[in-house]
């Protein structure tokens, strides 16, 4: 019995392409962290030190498995700066929110077919986000779905920034379990797109998993079913409710 399904936000909902006017808004937030606190740097620098923390990030989520917040990855970049502040410092919470307002500003764009998709499942199973964030916060992913008017039909939305660990470690998925009120994991499904975190975390936390290869084909997959479209997850999971 299928009671409920928790789904991934990039490249499952919503594309993970970088904008480039995105980038630019939080290499500003940056240059304008560092004016404040007195610090001296050029927009090489910045641009270069910015590139940096990105492939530092990723070490973290791939590596380490870790829920950054956007503070953490601002701090490691004013540490390249020699530039420490304390952890109630206006100026860093000021970079933060620039983060998450360049993320609004220029929105990352809901796929094609997921929003109905989205609406018909939850016409028939309880659905919550499970989500490695990237440099904004999931309030800022939370603003996307409320934009786009899908947030209504998530009971609970769990970000690793949260929760501190990123997929494929079990935390997030037992989270979402919990505020679904799932108590037997085999009862819950989990769609994603990366077969690392999403399906192996998945299976690794006692849920069934389903791939959704609507962005990218991503090859031979543990999955029970890898989807090729939104209107094929649609109907293999309420066929098989």
């Amino acid at each position: 019995m299928l009671r409920a399904i928790t789904l991934d936000f990039w490249d499952t909902l919503y594309t993970s392409a970088v904008l480039p006017e995105r980038v630019a808004l939080r290499q500003t937030a940056l240059r304008h962290l560092l004016d404040a606190v007195g610090a001296k740097a050029t927009d090489d620098e910045i641009r270069d030190v910015y590139k940096a923390s990105g492939a530092e990030a990723e070490r973290w989520w791939r590596e380490e498995q870790r829920g950054y917040t956007s503070a953490q990855r601002i701090r490691w970049m004013l540490e390249r700066f020699n530039v420490e502040r304390p952890e109630d410092c206006e100026h860093v919470a000021r970079a933060c929110q620039e983060v998450d307002d360049a993320l609004i500003e220029h929105p990352a764009p809901l796929l094609p077919g997921a929003s109905d998709a989205v609406e018909a499942l939850a016409s028939r199973f309880p659905l919550a986000i499970i989500s490695d964030t990237g440099f904004a916060s999931g309030a800022a992913q939370d603003c996307l779905l409320e934009r786009d008017g899908i947030r209504q039909f998530f009971m609970a939305t769990v970000y690793s920034s949260d929760v501190g660990y990123a997929k494929p470690r079990i935390e997030p998925f037992r989270a979402a379990l919990e505020a679904l009120r799932v108590e037997r994991p085999d009862e819950a499904l989990h769609v994603g797109d990366i077969e690392r975190t999403d399906v192996r975390g998945a299976l690794a936390a006692g849920m069934r998993a389903v791939r959704l290869d609507v962005v990218r084909s991503s090859g031979p997959s543990q999955a029970e079913f890898v989807a090729a479209s939104f209107p094929a997850l649609v109907d293999y999971l309420t066929g098989d409710a």
